[in-house]
Protein backbone atom coordinates (compact mmCIF):
# COMPACT_ATOMS: atom_id res chain seq x y z
CA UNK A 1 0.00 0.00 0.00
CA UNK A 2 1.48 3.39 -1.15
CA UNK A 3 0.60 6.22 1.38
CA UNK A 4 0.84 9.76 0.20
CA UNK A 5 1.72 12.31 2.32
CA UNK A 6 1.04 16.01 1.76
CA UNK A 7 3.78 18.18 3.83
CA UNK A 8 2.21 22.03 4.50
CA UNK A 9 4.97 23.37 6.06
CA UNK A 10 8.72 23.27 5.18
CA UNK A 11 9.38 20.57 7.53
CA UNK A 12 8.22 17.92 8.92
CA UNK A 13 8.98 15.55 11.98
CA UNK A 14 7.79 11.76 12.23
CA UNK A 15 8.21 8.95 14.94
CA UNK A 16 7.40 5.75 14.33
CA UNK A 17 6.39 3.44 17.65
CA UNK A 18 9.06 0.70 17.06
CA UNK A 19 11.75 3.02 14.93
CA UNK A 20 13.20 2.16 11.42
CA UNK A 21 15.89 0.18 10.67
CA UNK A 22 18.39 1.25 8.20
CA UNK A 23 17.25 -1.30 6.08
CA UNK A 24 13.83 0.37 6.48
CA UNK A 25 14.71 3.81 6.74
CA UNK A 26 16.82 3.56 3.32
CA UNK A 27 13.62 1.77 1.78
CA UNK A 28 11.47 4.89 2.81
CA UNK A 29 13.87 7.38 1.17
CA UNK A 30 14.66 5.52 -1.79
CA UNK A 31 10.72 5.09 -2.60
CA UNK A 32 10.47 8.91 -2.34
CA UNK A 33 13.79 10.22 -3.81
CA UNK A 34 11.96 13.70 -4.18
CA UNK A 35 11.91 14.43 -0.77
CA UNK A 36 15.08 14.60 1.66
CA UNK A 37 14.50 12.41 4.44
CA UNK A 38 16.87 12.26 7.76
CA UNK A 39 16.65 10.07 10.88
CA UNK A 40 18.18 12.11 14.22
CA UNK A 41 20.13 9.84 16.49
CA UNK A 42 16.35 9.29 18.68
CA UNK A 43 15.05 7.64 15.69
CA UNK A 44 13.04 10.98 14.65
CA UNK A 45 12.44 10.80 11.02
CA UNK A 46 12.54 14.50 9.13
CA UNK A 47 11.04 15.66 6.11
CA UNK A 48 11.93 18.09 3.85
CA UNK A 49 10.92 19.91 0.45
CA UNK A 50 13.12 20.50 -1.97
CA UNK A 51 14.94 23.78 -1.89
CA UNK A 52 15.04 26.95 -3.94
CA UNK A 53 17.14 27.85 -6.87
CA UNK A 54 19.23 30.38 -4.57
CA UNK A 55 19.83 27.40 -2.58
CA UNK A 56 20.50 25.29 -5.32
CA UNK A 57 22.67 26.98 -6.93
CA UNK A 58 24.93 27.92 -3.53
CA UNK A 59 25.58 24.16 -3.22
CA UNK A 60 25.83 23.25 -6.45
CA UNK A 61 28.96 25.96 -6.45
CA UNK A 62 30.39 24.10 -3.61
CA UNK A 63 29.80 20.71 -5.19
CA UNK A 64 31.24 21.86 -8.29
CA UNK A 65 34.49 22.82 -6.76
CA UNK A 66 34.66 20.02 -4.33
CA UNK A 67 35.03 17.55 -7.65
CA UNK A 68 37.19 19.37 -9.42
CA UNK A 69 39.36 19.29 -5.94
CA UNK A 70 38.61 14.71 -5.78
CA UNK A 71 39.24 14.66 -9.62
CA UNK A 72 43.37 15.81 -8.77
CA UNK A 73 43.78 15.31 -5.46
CA UNK A 74 41.34 11.80 -5.31
CA UNK A 75 38.86 11.08 -2.89
CA UNK A 76 34.81 11.71 -4.13
CA UNK A 77 32.28 14.84 -3.81
CA UNK A 78 29.08 14.23 -2.65
CA UNK A 79 25.75 16.05 -3.31
CA UNK A 80 22.63 16.76 -0.81
CA UNK A 81 20.92 13.51 -2.00
CA UNK A 82 23.60 11.00 -0.32
CA UNK A 83 23.14 10.02 3.23
CA UNK A 84 25.57 9.44 5.59
CA UNK A 85 24.57 6.76 8.37
CA UNK A 86 26.48 8.36 11.39
CA UNK A 87 27.82 7.05 14.63
CA UNK A 88 24.87 7.66 16.94
CA UNK A 89 22.94 6.50 14.34
CA UNK A 90 21.38 9.68 12.61
CA UNK A 91 20.94 9.62 8.92
CA UNK A 92 22.03 13.23 7.31
CA UNK A 93 22.76 14.68 4.33
CA UNK A 94 24.81 17.80 3.97
CA UNK A 95 24.71 20.18 1.27
CA UNK A 96 27.88 19.62 0.28
CA UNK A 97 30.39 16.77 1.13
CA UNK A 98 34.00 14.94 0.75
CA UNK A 99 35.22 11.45 1.40
CA UNK A 100 38.90 11.46 1.14
CA UNK A 101 40.65 8.16 -0.73
CA UNK A 102 41.80 6.36 2.46
CA UNK A 103 38.11 6.69 3.72
CA UNK A 104 37.30 4.82 1.00
CA UNK A 105 39.38 2.00 0.90
CA UNK A 106 37.69 -1.09 0.99
CA UNK A 107 34.27 0.74 -0.17
CA UNK A 108 32.56 -2.24 -2.77
CA UNK A 109 30.90 -1.19 -5.45
CA UNK A 110 27.83 -2.76 -4.21
CA UNK A 111 28.62 -0.40 -1.10
CA UNK A 112 28.21 2.76 -3.05
CA UNK A 113 24.66 1.38 -3.95
CA UNK A 114 23.34 1.93 -0.50
CA UNK A 115 23.31 4.45 2.20
CA UNK A 116 26.96 5.56 3.08
CA UNK A 117 28.16 3.79 6.22
CA UNK A 118 30.96 6.53 7.27
CA UNK A 119 31.53 9.80 8.11
CA UNK A 120 32.36 12.72 5.56
CA UNK A 121 36.11 14.09 5.89
CA UNK A 122 34.07 17.60 5.03
CA UNK A 123 30.78 18.89 4.90
CA UNK A 124 29.48 22.17 3.64
CA UNK A 125 25.84 23.11 4.95
CA UNK A 126 24.21 26.33 3.25
CA UNK A 127 21.61 28.63 5.63
CA UNK A 128 18.07 28.55 3.72
CA UNK A 129 15.04 30.89 4.39
CA UNK A 130 13.25 28.51 6.19
CA UNK A 131 16.26 27.24 8.11
CA UNK A 132 16.44 28.29 12.25
CA UNK A 133 20.04 29.58 12.87
CA UNK A 134 19.81 27.53 16.18
CA UNK A 135 18.93 24.63 14.35
CA UNK A 136 21.71 24.76 12.19
CA UNK A 137 24.20 25.71 14.81
CA UNK A 138 23.37 22.60 16.72
CA UNK A 139 23.69 20.45 13.56
CA UNK A 140 27.44 21.77 12.98
CA UNK A 141 28.18 20.89 16.52
CA UNK A 142 25.94 17.59 17.40
CA UNK A 143 25.76 16.17 14.62
CA UNK A 144 28.20 16.78 12.33
CA UNK A 145 31.72 17.39 14.35
CA UNK A 146 30.29 14.98 17.84
CA UNK A 147 30.04 12.49 15.13
CA UNK A 148 33.60 12.55 13.82
CA UNK A 149 33.69 15.44 10.54
CA UNK A 150 36.67 16.89 10.31
CA UNK A 151 35.40 20.26 9.00
CA UNK A 152 32.57 21.86 8.28
CA UNK A 153 31.57 25.06 6.67
CA UNK A 154 28.11 26.38 7.81
CA UNK A 155 27.29 29.15 5.40
CA UNK A 156 24.58 32.07 6.16
CA UNK A 157 24.57 33.50 2.16
CA UNK A 158 22.28 36.33 2.82
CA UNK A 159 24.09 38.02 5.52
CA UNK A 160 27.79 37.00 3.85
CA UNK A 161 28.75 34.85 6.87
CA UNK A 162 30.43 31.28 7.09
CA UNK A 163 31.49 29.58 10.23
CA UNK A 164 34.58 27.53 10.04
CA UNK A 165 33.77 24.51 12.87
CA UNK A 166 36.96 22.29 13.56
CA UNK A 167 36.98 18.75 15.11
CA UNK A 168 39.05 20.24 17.83
CA UNK A 169 36.06 22.42 18.77
CA UNK A 170 37.32 25.33 17.80
CA UNK A 171 35.21 27.81 15.47
CA UNK A 172 35.59 30.11 13.36
CA UNK A 173 33.37 33.63 11.66
CA UNK A 174 33.83 34.97 8.24
CA UNK A 175 32.15 38.24 7.05
CA UNK A 176 32.00 39.33 3.73
CA UNK A 177 32.07 37.04 0.79
CA UNK A 178 35.07 39.32 -0.60
CA UNK A 179 37.45 36.75 -0.07
CA UNK A 180 38.49 32.94 -0.56
CA UNK A 181 38.52 30.33 2.64
CA UNK A 182 40.19 27.00 2.40
CA UNK A 183 40.07 23.43 3.19
CA UNK A 184 42.99 24.05 6.22
CA UNK A 185 45.05 20.73 6.51
CA UNK A 186 41.87 18.70 6.01
CA UNK A 187 41.64 18.91 2.53
CA UNK A 188 45.30 20.73 1.07
CA UNK A 189 45.09 22.89 -1.58
CA UNK A 190 41.36 23.31 -1.48
CA UNK A 191 39.99 27.10 -1.81
CA UNK A 192 36.81 27.93 -2.62
CA UNK A 193 35.78 32.01 -4.02
CA UNK A 194 33.28 32.96 -1.81
CA UNK A 195 32.29 35.55 -4.42
CA UNK A 196 30.59 32.63 -6.89
CA UNK A 197 27.50 32.68 -3.53
CA UNK A 198 27.00 36.80 -4.32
Amino acid sequence: MLLEIKIPASEVALTFPNGLSNEAFEELCFANQELVIEREADGKISIMSPVSLNSSEHEAEFIADLTLYARKHGGRSFSSQVAFTLKDGAIKSPDASYLSEDQLVGYSKEDFDHFAQIVPLFVVEVVSPSDKMSDAVSKMTEVWIKNGVALAWLVDVENEKLWIYRQNGTVDLIEGFDQSVTGEDVLPGFSFDLRLLV
